[in-house]
């Protein structure tokens, strides 16, 4: 074994056999009994098992260090305890206990311990990815010698997040390792009928600037040859590596899997290249010898032992967190933010105030950049970044491919490393693409790891129409955001509040949304100054009014005023509630405007099914309705998909008409 040669002096090679043996065994012995409490119903929920991979994380893991990270897959034990965490605690954290990791919050597929440098599995396959390149470049960022650990299953290769990940990983050079665990099946189906390539690592290859390895993923010494130039390239900043470990999973799929797709006999062949027998057996030839197997079996036994009783022993976890635990938002602190180009007092659109605030927020603060299509040259689909790129150059107007899901994942793990990722979307509707990332990642990371990551993330995304932009680019879907827990969701109607929300969305620890109608861009506004920051959850009275109170945010509170002032001429003193944060919103300011006027009506441009009108109404009903004199009604888009058509669009959009019909219908009631 050439790699007995590049061990460290201070450990001959027998003690690095038993090293790594003890580490194998204690991921087998943890999933065996796992695979017991389990059965037994002892543990509930369902498990993911790594029985015969057990070679891969042990290898990989012993070049690295704690301040090296990982992201993990479903089935991520074995990259968990390989990685340095007590097989006590992770049993208590699928047991969802609150000594576990996560407090029981991650359980079996969600587990982080940043202590040691595992940055989370994912039950997503192939979710992990791009998380993981941003990870990496926060490290790149930070000048470390530090690298990331990608895993993932040959499963993962299939999806889009495997591309788009590593063309972003060999664009960037970024210090990242994605180590394939080809155990030959996704879930039942082989790999020869869901892949269409000669091996992964053919396709990793393919990949300019990738340095691309495969080899045996159940001999531990063959994984630490291949997989050690590739951290050590990463290491010195030559870039992104990929190796595929052939390797086998003994047990099924979860613990429902009976295995009816494999052979016995095929299981058979594999169970012969066991890895524990494999290393047990080189052991001898350096004077390993079945005592020392045996010693180091009952070592590990005791622990096990030790792990089953103090998990279920352990106290059972909560379900709740504290709001700041999530990262909720507030005004912004007392720093100083960067130099404006503004004077307070100027007047000028809300296309220019965000740029102001982009460019205040990167002057102020080195780990804010801002990062999407076209925004560098071109200044952005809407022109909010032009002229960003020549003050703060190409590594901080970050200009990426076509992948909105993989981008905007790579800024939430780029978040958890420590930055503060600006994305921008070129349009709203591009965030189908991205729900995965925001859904699944961005909103959960904080909550399953229980506090112990943090992830502000900022992402802005242009929405609602503009004549003639049709069905795939005129949606409002704030709806689905603030239906999402761990998502805050803004949605400013003037420059003043553009400023104030934006800056404290870069500057709190929170996954923000922060929607910009495209008709407001032009829009003016007085800037209000350098520090001006606004909390979430605070609407804005901008109309006092005694008889009817319109709740509305974004576009409509222009539509709403122009309303007012109709109602006004008919004597009708209408008052107006701009929410500005829809998640969270002012449930107290909608209560108190409602109670005092006794009629309400809530515009929005989107359609009125399931949307946020319908969660408003809903939430304050029971504390205004002994107050209420007519029920509260509702002035929204058609539910249909956007028309091409400009005229079309104008008959499916709420008009100053359809309010004031509203208005006189709540009134005469």
């Amino acid at each position: 074994m050439t790699s007995i040669d590049r061990e460290p002096q201070t450990e001959n090679h027998g003690d690095v056999v038993r090293r790594l043996y003890r580490e194998m065994r204690r991921i087998r012995r943890f999933e065996e009994e796992l695979y017991r409490l389990v059965s037994t119903g002892a543990i509930g929920g369902t498990t993911h098992l790594c029985i015969g991979q057990e070679a891969v994380p042990v290898g990989v893991s012993s070049l690295l260090t704690h301040e090296d990270q990982i992201t993990s897959t479903h089935r991520g034990h074995g990259h968990l305890l390989a990685k340095g965490a007590r097989m006590d605690r992770a049993l208590a954290e699928i047991a969802g206990k609150k000594d576990g990791y996560c407090q029981g919050k991650g359980g079996s597929q969600h587990v982080a311990i940043p202590a040691i440098g595992h940055m989370g599995s994912n039950g997503i396959t192939g979710g992990g990815l791009p998380i993981a390149a941003g990870l990496a470049l926060a490290l790149q960022r930070k000048n470390t010698d530090r690298v990331v650990i990608a895993y993932l299953g040959d499963g993962a290769a299939d999806v889009g997040n495997f591309h788009e990940t590593l063309n972003l990983a060999a664009l960037w050079r970024l210090p990242v390792i994605f180590v394939l665990e080809n155990n030959l099946y996704s879930m039942s189906t082989p790999i020869e009928r869901t892949s269409a390539c000669e091996t992964f690592a053919d396709w990793a290859s393919r990949y300019k600037g990738i340095e691309v390895a495969r080899g045996d993923g159940n001999d531990v010494f063959s994984v630490i040859d291949l997989a050690r130039p590739l951290i050590e390239r990463a290491r010195s900043g030559e870039g992104a590596g990929f190796v595929e470990f052939l390797t086998y999973r003994q047990s099924g799929h979860s613990k429902s899997d009976a295995r009816v797709y494999r052979t016995r006999e095929e299981e058979a062949e594999w169970q012969a290249r066991d890895p524990l027998h494999l290393i047990a057996v080189h052991g001898e030839d350096h004077g390993v010898t079945a005592d020392d197997i045996q010693a180091l079996d009952a070592v590990v036994e005791t622990e096990v032992e030790e792990a089953t009783r103090f998990a279920l022993e352990s106290e059972p976890g909560g379900a709740e967190i504290a709001l700041g635990e999530l990262g909720e938002p507030v005004a912004s602190d007392a720093r100083v933010a960067g130099p404006s180009e503004t004077t307070p007092g100027a007047t000028i659109t809300v296309t220019e105030a965000i740029r102001e605030v982009l460019r205040g927020e990167m002057r102020r603060d080195p780990n804010v950049f801002v990062m999407g299509e076209d925004i560098g040259t071109y200044g952005g689909a809407f022109g909010v970044t032009r002229g960003l790129l020549e003050e703060f150059g190409a590594e901080r107007i970050l200009e990426t491919p076509i992948c909105e899901n993989s981008f905007t994942a790579l800024g939430v793990g780029a978040a958890t490393g420590g930055l503060r990722p600006v994305v921008e979307l070129m349009f709203g509707d591009f965030v189908c693409y991205a729900m995965d990332a925001l859904v699944n990642h961005a909103a959960k990371l904080r909550y399953m790891y229980a506090g112990q990551v943090r992830v502000p993330f900022t992402l802005r995304m242009p929405v609602g129409r503009r004549k003639g932009y049709g069905a795939t680019h005129s949606q409002s879907l704030e709806a689905w955001f603030v239906h999402t827990p761990g998502l805050w969701v803004a949605f400013p109607s003037t420059v003043e509040d553009a400023v104030g929300l934006l800056r404290t969305a870069i500057r709190c620890d929170a996954p923000t949304i922060f929607l910009e109608h495209k008709l407001l861009y032009p829009a003016r506004g007085t800037w209000p100054g350098d520090d001006h920051s606004l909390p979430w959850g605070q609407a804005r009275i901008v109309r006092e009014g005694a008889d009817l109170t319109l709740i509305t945010y974004g576009l409509c509170v222009d539509l709403c005023s122009r309303a007012a002032e109709q109602l006004a001429a008919r004597g009708i003193d209408a008052e107006i509630l701009d929410l500005r944060t829809l998640q969270p919103y002012d449930r107290e300011a909608c209560i108190a405007s409602l109670t005092k006027t006794g009629r309400g009506v809530f515009v929005q441009e989107a359609t009125g099914v399931a949307g946020v009108c319908d969660r408003v109404i809903a939430d304050v009903l029971p504390d205004v309705f002994e107050w209420l004199h007519a029920p509260i009604l509702k002035v929204t888009g058609a539910h249909v998909p956007f028309p091409s058509s400009p005229m079309l669009e104008d008959l499916m959009m709420p008009n100053v008409r359809d309010v004031v019909r509203a208005a006189l219908q709540a009134v005469a009631d």
